[in-house]
């Protein structure tokens, strides 16, 4: 594929692959979207429209096109592995949403596949990766930054659950960030897990549990803390703060401005996700292009990745059921992912 255009397939025209599909249209240099697959048959018909692509009917007919080189899956979550895996059949690579899959035997089934394939064909969507912040705070531990991280603290805050707020879900849809970064932080993994609910807050519904505290230790003994609040109500945030052996660094929210103006001084909060790390996801695309166009390794997360996030989003499920801290096993990784 090096040097052409790469011709990318997007299932699914929601918000996120909306946002994606125009990126890849009219901003990221060497692509463009020339099918689109959305169970809403209207709305894939007139983002297609809009982009000048087709619309397929089905996302087998999307994969299956020779119309299309890659495919970036931005589905509900519960169809992404059932989805990569018919893109590895078809031997077309992906950027696959997070999560790989919410349940753990599935993104396994697509680690298997993509082994026995023998190639790395899926990179997954861990934006943080690209996000300018992150990197400058991982470039902190140092001897002549903050030293060696010891204490994480992150906050993520979203304004409102768009599907409903289910308290799985806060771990495999949302966390699951934070349980990518921190790997990619520290370079390290996890040793165990603890999820400690407290007072809910208004508007949790019966049986769900909102805020919630998720706590880890590597296996280094660095200790992590995210604050994850679903319902927020305020606007979307995220944060991360970390205590090192020679000083601190805080990450803030990624408002650049500070507004003082009829008596009160502050800062836009962002509605969405988009608001926030928009910067990041077009890097990652770019960086997703720029390697199907030249070739070289996955450059941000692999489907191991995606793997290992959705092991540690089940592992914080069972803690939070049993009320005490689970360790965090993990099978041998494959050669292929080295």
């Amino acid at each position: 594929m090096a040097h052409m255009t790469i011709r990318v397939g997007v299932i699914g025209a929601g918000n996120i692959g909306t946002a994606h599909a125009q990126d890849l249209a009219r901003r990221v240099s060497g692509s463009s979207v020339s099918v689109l697959y959305d169970y809403d048959q209207q709305r894939a018909g007139e983002l297609a429209a809009e982009l000048g692509a087709q619309a397929a009917a089905t996302y087998q007919e999307l994969v299956e096109s020779s119309d299309v080189d890659a495919v970036l899956i931005a589905s509900p979550d519960d169809f992404h592995a059932e989805q990569a895996l018919a893109c590895l059949a078809a031997r077309k690579p992906v950027l696959c949403e997070k999560p790989l899959a919410p349940v753990e035997e599935d993104a396994m089934g697509v680690i298997r596949a993509e082994v026995e394939l023998g190639r790395q064909l899926i990179m997954m969507g861990f934006m943080r990766r690209f996000d300018p912040g992150y990197g400058e705070l991982k470039a902190e531990f140092t001897e002549h930054g903050i030293g060696e991280p010891l204490i994480v603290h992150h906050l993520h805050t979203n304004t409102a659950a768009p599907y409903g707020l289910a308290t799985t879900r806060t771990m495999t849809n949302m966390v699951i960030h934070e349980f990518d970064i921190n790997r990619w932080l520290l370079d390290d993994e996890y040793a165990s897990i603890q999820v400690i609910a407290g007072r809910p807050a208004p508007g949790t519904p019966p049986g769900e549990l909102d805020p919630l505290l998720v706590i880890m230790r590597m296996r280094s003994g660095t200790l992590v803390e995210v604050e994850a609040f679903v319902n927020a109500g305020y606007g979307y945030e995220v944060s991360c703060r970390v205590t090192g052996s020679r000083g601190s660094a805080q990450m803030g929210e990624g408002s650049f401005i500070t507004r003082a103006a009829a008596g009160i001084r502050g800062q836009d909060v962002p509605e969405l996700w988009l608001g926030r790390f928009a910067g990041a996801y077009h890097r990652q695309l770019q960086a997703w292009i720029d390697h199907l166009r030249n070739g070289g390794p996955v450059p941000g997360a692999s489907a191991w990745d995606g793997y290992v996030a959705s092991v540690t989003a089940n592992r914080a499920v069972d803690a939070l059921q049993a009320g005490v801290p689970v360790e965090v096993d993990l099978p041998e990784r494959p050669a292929l992912y080295a």
